[in-house]
């Protein structure tokens, strides 16, 4: 007898039901649930043993009948057929009832109808390379240190060799209701040689990745694709009923789908469904080979649903694929492999609701201390399934590969390329592309700049730099010290003095990208003269974040401002007696809201993973008249809702609403009132108006929006030509409403003289609408930008060439979006 296994070579899953015959003889049989066969020899001495399952391309494996009374094979279905349509030529189509069988018993069948459930969650995360060639490790000089890594390439999958490098576990206990919608997990044990970053552990869990087939949309490396159990599923997929199998008893139906069209985001795949209540039992689906997505060769989903003895479906076990493939197909890629299964299952349980009771947010990640520290015998033990052998050498092989200095050498490179910054020890320098740069004050400027990192503090940065122009002889620099209080207290300290130009930065964001950096210079639109003001400036700052994503952050400001030609002279702007500089003292408060987000914590800065809920900010700040010196006393009150979310098959929607005034009975100069920002670089900024020019317009009263609807290729699909193609539109559009006091207009001249003048808007509305295409050889953003300005009033008696613009009513402008 020949006993043997198919398995999928992608997902490294066994496959369930495939036809297993020989050619000569005839005879055959169909795998198991396991993906297992047992077959009789055939009665010739040389036959051709053939696997065969729909949706792969045929397997042939010659095999000569030894006499051997049993033998075992492995068959792997390798490569998907290249017919990429379900054929249906009968008039009644069997596939389509059934899938209209399947959406009327959707709702009960959908695990997620339960009011609660709890489990607990098992996750198996791996990265592999693909396309492994062993010359790569012998003929090129770069590689030959890590040769030793031959000896785990897998030894199954001949044709195309992969390579097993990175993986980690995790263990938890999960808990979910929908009304009130709350998710807690709670991670008991992790397995994560080689990750460092604690706060990257809330990531390995199962928080926000599962995927519902039974929702009619579904999203996979944020993009949304329409579930072939869609409620309008039909007009997107063609259905094809195919054979029927018998599993423990119970009758099941093979259902097959592929896409109607290309270039929509679909699924090809098949699924088996129970033959009396129509729920699912298997479902796999794989992206369409026209699906809009970057660097992904391959994805697919593999869902398994166990049926409770209430005849109730709930899900068993779920796996995801993926084949990135960065330098092009049949080269070196990268494979993600991602496993969870489930036990212990419980639903509409009390106890669920009171473990849910504990959380202080909708969503919590609870991260045991002890984590970590599980040892090799609770891991044999508490693992859902044992590890493969390949799985088994990835953690010997991780512990040996960062030892070799060839690694160290590498890794330490591209972090410096990419990153800007190189570490010494406790120090560190950098960013490089800040390190020499220029502009039409300083000439020629330099900067350097010191750290420390988190070998000389986990909880401390001290941050420093210090910066010299050429031009105008004049050393500059910053200092600032944060400080984040152990444990999950979620308070920060910061402090910083400044003493340089403001480099285009906006006022209230430390994180905005500077002019200051080698590549500046070369994308200003040409005509327009470089603004700067000159600032010093002293900041505290105390941020307290709580477990609801509420934060608030008093904080105090001290800022000395300096004006450079073009701009206005500073004495033109002084408005007190015996006032000789422009100094603001300010006292406020930021609240911010952010349900949902997530924050992953680097030693430099947090970076904040929104969710597609809204995030609420307010800010205000009290200016203090004679209060460390300030020569002013306003109030000034600000407010911004922002979000991003999806629209079911019209992409998705990006907007901010933003308002604010500033109440004082003086007249402020331009830097203490609301400079609407400008852009004034080819290169396309998002937050900016990118046809107005730096300080063209000021107010102290004002309100507007952004809106960005990312309509992928929803209408780029009604073009066939344009189906296949990567490219994606969008349209935008920007509008604000302002107006200025009389006082304020006087002291700052506005409306005279030349073009960087600052203006007002006068009650009136500036906008920009736009259009464009991104993903362009999937990493150029295009964007064509109209403006329309509110008309100027020009005095009477004086020549309107004085009051001209010279910045053009239309715009071309480009970006670098690496996304997927």
């Amino acid at each position: 007898m020949l006993r043997g296994k198919v398995i999928n070579d992608f997902t490294k899953e066994p496959v369930s039901f495939a036809s297993v015959y020989w050619k000569k003889a005839g005879s055959g049989v169909t795998t198991d649930s396991a993906g297992n066969f047992l077959l009789k020899f055939s009665h010739h001495p040389l036959d051709t043993l053939v696997v065969s399952y729909v949706g792969f391309a045929d397997v042939y494996k010659p095999i000569r009948n030894n006499g051997s009374d049993t033998a075992f094979i492995e068959m792997v279905l390798r490569d998907l057929k290249k017919t990429n349509t379900v054929e249906v030529k009968s008039k009644f189509n069997k596939g389509l009832r059934w899938w209209k069988l399947i959406v009327a018993n959707k709702y009960r069948n959908n695990p997620y109808k339960y009011n609660n459930y709890a489990y607990e969650l098992y996750n198996k995360m791996e990265l592999d390379i693909n396309n492994v060639s062993r010359r790569y490790f012998t003929d090129k000089k770069l590689l030959k240190p890590f040769a030793f890594l031959l000896d785990n390439i897998d030894s199954v999958s001949d044709h195309k060799p992969f390579l097993p490098v990175y993986m980690t576990e995790a263990l938890s206990d999960y808990y979910y209701s929908i009304d009130p919608r709350k998710v807690r997990e709670e991670i008991k044990a992790a397995k994560t040689d080689g990750l460092k970053n604690e706060s990257m552990l809330q990531f390995i869990g199962g928080m926000n990745q599962k995927v519902n087939v039974y929702e009619n949309f579904t999203n996979a490396m944020g993009k949304e694709f329409i579930s072939p159990l869609s409620d309008v599923g039909d007009k997107y997929y063609n259905y094809k009923g195919a054979d029927t199998q018998y599993i423990g008893g119970q009758r099941y139906l093979h259902l097959l789908f592929t896409p109607k069209r290309d270039g929509e985001n679909t699924f090809s795949g098949d699924c088996w469904i129970h033959g009396s209540n129509w729920g699912i039992y298997r479902i796999e689906l794989n992206i369409s080979a026209t699906a809009n997505i970057n660097y992904v060769n391959r994805l697919s989903i593999v869902q398994e649903f166990s049926l409770r003895p209430d005849s109730a479906w709930m899900f068993a076990k779920d796996k995801t694929v993926i084949d990135f493939t960065p330098f092009g197909k049949e080269k070196l890629s990268f494979i993600a492999r991602r496993t969870s299964t489930y036990k212990n299952v419980r639903v509409n349980d009390s106890s669920i609701l009171a473990k849910l009771n504990m959380n202080a947010s909708k969503e919590e990640v609870i991260v045991s201390e002890t984590a970590r520290d599980k040892d090799k015998q609770f891991w044999e033990e508490q693992r859902h399934e044992e590890l493969t052998a390949n799985e088994k050498k990835v953690y010997k092989m991780m512990d040996t590969i960062k030892t070799i200095p060839a690694f160290i050498k590498y890794t330490n490179t591209l972090t410096f390329i990419f990153d800007g910054h190189k570490k010494f020890g406790n120090v560190e320098i950098g960013p490089w592309y800040k390190w020499v740069s220029g502009n039409q004050l300083e000439k020629f400027r330099m900067r350097f700049d010191l750290g420390t990192t988190e070998k000389f503090s986990k909880y401390l940065r001290l941050h420093g730099y210090l910066a010299y122009g050429f031009n105008d002889a004049r050393f500059k620099g910053r200092l600032d010290v944060t400080y984040r209080l152990p444990g999950d207290q979620g308070i920060t300290l910061f402090t910083s003095y400044t003493h340089d130009l403001d480099n285009g930065r906006t006022r209230y964001n430390d994180e905005d990208i500077t002019t200051d950096n080698i590549f500046s210079q070369l994308i200003r639109r040409p005509g327009i003269p470089q603004k700067f003001l000159g600032v010093e400036e002293a900041k505290i700052a105390v941020t307290k974040e709580w477990k609801t994503k509420f934060s608030i952050q008093p904080f105090f400001t001290r800022t000395a401002y300096e004006t450079f030609n073009p701009l206005p002279a500073t004495r033109t702007l002084l408005s007190h007696p015996a006032q000789d500089q422009i100094v603001s003292s300010e006292l406020g408060m930021r609240l911010r809201y952010a349900p949902g987000e997530r924050t992953f914590s680097r030693h430099r800065k947090e970076v904040k993973l929104k969710s597609n809920q809204p995030v609420f900010e307010v800010r205000g700040a009290w200016s203090v008249q004679n209060l460390f010196k300030s020569d002013y006393q306003y109030f000034r009150l600000g407010a911004n809702i922002t979000q991003t979310a999806r629209i079911p098959r019209w992409g998705k929607l990006n907007y901010m609403v933003y308002g604010g005034k500033i109440f004082t009975g003086e007249s402020l100069p331009f830097m203490l009132l609301e400079m609407h920002p400008g852009n004034e670089i080819y290169y396309y900024n998002k937050q900016s108006f990118n046809l107005m020019n730096r300080f063209e317009y000021v107010s102290d009263k004002f309100a507007g929006v952004n809106i960005e609807h990312n309509l992928e290729k929803k209408f780029l699909n009604l073009l066939p030509f344009m189906r296949k193609s990567n490219m994606r539109q969008f349209w935008n559009f920007k509008a604000v409403w302002g107006d200025l006091s009389d006082m304020s207009r006087a002291l700052n001249r506005i409306e005279y003289y030349n073009e960087y003048r600052l203006r007002s808007l006068r009650g009136g509305i500036y906008s920009e609408i736009g259009t464009g295409f991104e993903n362009i050889f999937k990493l150029l953003r295009i964007d064509l930008v109209w403006r329309n300005a509110p008309l100027r009033n020009i005095p009477p008696g004086l020549n309107p060439n004085l009051f001209k613009s010279n910045t053009n009513d239309f715009g071309i402008f480009g970006s670098v979006r690496l996304q997927f």
